[in-house]
């Protein structure tokens, strides 16, 4: 035991990591027999998606979080999905064109390959960094989207989301919620304010957007402790207030 801490030893990288007063530190051996180094273990960063249908406001939460974790000093990424790398956000102009039609298997699949380049160029190399990163979607919209309501399976896309992935699952999921057609209008005025083309999703049919946060509500009830509904009513101030107390300690 280490007077304060804990002891663990590494027997194929030779070292030794302790803590100490709860900071963690490596004391790493060399191959060549030239002695050992103190240093800080690597740090562990955090990963938070966002959640929730067309027009729920995840993007200006997103950046809302991300504006106010900067202020307390933290170093963030902030992402999407499908996006993050030019492969995703080339898969990403596919998937959202209102011209195109690709159904669930296609879409699935498409999705998974834009992932697994994010997750493997940006999200776990920032968390290895020690950064938090936020992400605008990620595996739970293809659990509802795809494996629920285009009706490819649950467990089937949970199958291919661990391979994309390499089984990596969110630390936080805040799931905004608000009535589908409340939000659809929201996403309309937006489009036609900016000029978007990535509206296929939005043209939708009201059944389609209701399965979706039934889908949402679902996900949340089957992991209560990662995945939280936060009502997404109201301005975006009050709505940014609602998400404060779900965040992890170590980041408030």
């Amino acid at each position: 035991m280490w007077p304060g801490g804990s002891v663990f030893l590494c027997v194929l990288c030779v070292s030794v990591v302790f803590r100490v007063n709860g900071r963690a530190w490596c004391l790493g051996g060399s191959s060549d027999g030239r002695g050992a180094a103190i240093l800080p273990a690597m740090p562990k960063g955090w990963f938070i998606t966002f959640e929730g249908g067309e027009g729920t406001g995840k993007s200006t939460q997103l950046r809302l979080l991300d504006d106010w974790l900067r202020a307390l000093g933290h170093r963030t990424v902030h992402s999407r999905e499908p996006g993050g790398t030019p492969l995703a956000e080339a898969v990403r102009a596919v998937l959202l064109d209102p011209a195109l039609e690709p159904d669930g298997l296609s879409e699935i699949f498409l999705l998974e390959a834009a992932r697994h380049d994010h997750v493997e160029r940006v999200v776990r190399p920032a968390m290895a960094a020690g950064a938090v990163v936020l992400c605008d979607r990620f595996t739970d919209s293809s659990l509802v989207y795809q494996g629920l309501v285009r009706g490819l399976g649950w467990e089937e896309v949970e199958t291919l989301n661990r391979l994309a992935t390499g089984g990596l699952v969110p630390d936080l999921t805040i799931v905004l919620d608000m009535d589908p057609e409340v939000a659809l209008a929201r996403a309309h005025t937006r489009n036609s304010e900016e000029s978007a083309r990535e509206d296929r999703l939005d043209e939708e049919p009201a059944e389609f957007h209701r399965r979706v946060r039934e889908g949402f509500l679902e996900l949340a009830g089957r992991e209560p402790d990662r995945v939280r509904v936060i009502a997404a009513d109201g301005p975006p101030e009050k709505v940014f207030a609602r998400i404060h107390p779900v965040l992890p300690e170590a980041l408030r």
